[in-house]
């Protein structure tokens, strides 16, 4: 082996020790949750208090506080800024939000400040239904 190829792969290696253990140790776990949420709705006016209930409930109910490789997931998710399409564990954690939150309830106004009710839980607080004709306007004549 030359050198210079033994001093790429040394490098190599280096990073691939030093990328995981700085993304285990950038920032906190509860940061990088409400992170994603707001940056997936960056376009609603969100509760940023009710932002942080949430990923408190979060952990509480889902047990993820003692999930290693969940919290260095959703690190890296949130620094590298990925979305619900590319991401199921976004697509979850955002949609059990819209679900806890008032969005709905508020006829999915968008102008609405977005405020946390509570966890959702479908055995106890029904959704009201998004796709009724009771949230959409009459259409024009």
């Amino acid at each position: 082996m030359r050198r210079r190829s033994f001093l790429q792969l040394v490098g190599l290696g280096a990073a691939a020790v030093a990328v995981p253990a700085g993304v285990a140790y950038s920032a906190s776990v509860e940061d990088a949750l409400a992170g994603i949420i707001l940056h997936e709705f960056h376009f609603l006016k969100i509760d940023r208090t009710g932002v942080d209930e949430f990923v408190a409930d979060y952990y509480k109910r889902t047990g993820a506080n003692q999930q290693f490789f969940l919290n260095v997931k959703t690190k890296a998710y949130y620094l590298l800024k990925i979305d619900s399409e590319r991401s199921q564990l976004v697509r979850t954690l955002t949609t059990l939000y819209l679900l806890s939150t008032d969005f709905f309830l508020n006829r999915m106004d968008e102008r609405k400040e977005v405020k946390y009710l509570g966890w959702y839980n479908p055995h106890k607080t029904p959704c009201a239904n998004p796709f009724s004709a009771l949230y959409y306007p009459p259409a024009a004549s």
